[in-house]
């Protein structure tokens, strides 16, 4: 019952707010590398297998080409002298063409269909659009979570795993294979943004499931940048070392890549297997107990030895234990989940529909778009002109919100989690009680808090000698 309600205790307005700032954090660094990194993606083909660029940019020019083919000929002028229309110039004149035929009408239904069609097209046509390997990730990411939900809500557990499999290891791996410099930056990017704002929502989790007590924001965000340093290494290192492996496993196998002496490599391609074995281990350990790492530092205030080792030693003792909690928490996360998004589904459809009773403005025509288990969040294009335009803009700011509080809640039950389950194994495996947390003016080396001897330096300049908080 720890971990599962963990699905209910990430909806705390603190943990909340934290999962919210997190992920606008995520998306402004993200949007920036894949402003700097360029565009390699295909939007509605995604991370899709082995497939190579030029096949994907093939397929992409075939289905821009068709939509050029389907305009009028008056409105199909391009710069390039072979009079192939790029896809921004495929949009404008479908606009253009949208426009005057919507002029030409009289009729409000006529319009409406019309209007219909092309907001249809644009949705079509944005779909062709190139991305950079983080927006990429994050909507695969997105599709993958909506087929867990499912999964979990419709009592069908091998379409829920194959899901979290691909959210966990098939979307890096193959962004990695073709991308690997920038995949790297947008993994140390979550990472950061794990050790510091996972951190400062475990920490708030830990002080209201052993001790209690419900603390504000703050107190979690200057706890987690006070200890950022012990929040990062655990997560870096097996990743660390992982990659110390791969380097060797090259750095081993490059001169018997060449002739005659392949036939030795062949020989002791043996080591390759066992130093990918070890990695396999790292990898699948530290996909288990990643959560963990981050709730023995909230918890314990642990060092990165002592996270790395109490996670280890809890998931080798009892790792039928940690398999159980793992999946009654999996399977509250995924209700809790879909209770959440249609609850902001509904408001926001509910909004939609009767703001202004029965005078329906152009601007709210385009909100309340949202669909129910879609976490790619894919809304109907604006269409609306004028002051419409303007109030639209502003419906979408307040949908943005909403939206965002939707994964915020992932990224706050991911590390209310990690507490919870660090805290569960501990009980179980060294029958330490949960309400044994690291306080300030603790004897070194304990969780042991000593009355009236608080530790200096502690939470960069303060040393909590103040008074009360």
């Amino acid at each position: 019952m720890l971990c599962a309600k963990a699905a209910v205790s990430a909806l705390q307005p603190p943990k909340l707010l934290l999962g919210t700032l997190a992920v606008a954090f995520i998306a402004v660094v993200g949007s920036v590398l894949d402003a700097a990194g360029g565009a390699h993606y295909v939007r509605h083909l995604g991370l899709e297998g082995p497939r190579s660029d030029e096949s994907i940019e093939a397929t992409r020019l075939e289905a821009i080409a068709n939509y050029q083919s389907m305009l009028p000929e008056s409105f199909q002028v391009a710069e390039d002298p072979s009079g192939t229309m790029t896809l921004d110039e495929v949009k404008d004149a479908c606009e253009q063409h949208y426009l005057e035929e919507r002029a030409s009408l009289e009729d409000e239904a006529d319009r409406d269909h019309i209007e219909a069609s092309y907001q249809a097209t644009l949705v079509k046509l944005s779909e062709l659009e190139t991305t950079g390997v983080f927006g990429t990730m994050m909507t695969s990411a997105g599709e993958a979570l909506g087929r867990f939900v499912r999964g979990v809500v419709t009592l069908q557990p091998v379409e829920a795993l194959a899901a979290l499999k691909e959210i966990v290891y098939e979307i890096p791996a193959r962004s990695y294979d073709r991308n690997p410099f920038l995949t790297c930056l947008v993994g140390l990017l979550l990472v950061f943004t794990v050790a510091l704002f996972g951190g400062a929502i475990a920490r708030l989790d830990a002080l209201d499931t052993g001790l209690g007590r419900k603390a504000t924001a703050w107190v979690g965000l200057e706890y987690a940048w006070a200890h950022i340093g012990m929040f990062l290494q655990p997560l870096l290192l097996p990743l660390g070392l992982v990659g110390i492996l791969a380097g060797l496993a090259a750095l081993i196998g490059t001169p018997f890549n060449l002739p005659y002496l392949d036939v030795i490599g062949g020989i002791l391609y043996v080591i390759a297997i066992v130093i990918g074995f070890v990695a396999a281990v790292l990898l699948i350990g530290y996909g288990l107990i990643a959560s963990m790492l981050v709730g023995a530092v909230a918890v314990e205030r642990a060092d990165t030895g002592d996270a790395i080792q109490r996670a280890w030693s809890v998931l080798f003792r009892q790792p039928a234990q940690v398999a159980l909690l793992m999946a009654v928490a999996l399977a509250a996360f995924g209700v809790g989940l879909a209770v959440v998004d249609l609850a902001a589904t509904f408001a926001l459809q509910f909004a939609a529909g009767s703001w202004g009773g029965i005078i329906e403005g152009e601007a709210v025509r385009n909100a309340g778009s949202i669909a129910f288990l879609d976490f790619t969040f894919t809304s109907i294009p604006d269409t609306s002109s004028g002051s419409a335009n303007g109030a639209s803009a502003f419906m979408g700011f307040w949908e943005t919100l909403v939206i965002s509080l939707i994964i915020g809640y992932v990224f706050s039950w991911f590390a209310t989690f990690g507490t919870r389950l660090f805290l569960a194994m501990r009980q179980l495996v060294d029958r330490q009680s949960t309400s044994v947390i690291w306080l300030p003016g603790g004897i070194p080396g304990s969780t042991v808090r000593v009355p009236g001897q608080p530790e200096d330096a502690f939470a960069a300049e303060d040393d909590y000698r103040a008074g009360n908080r």
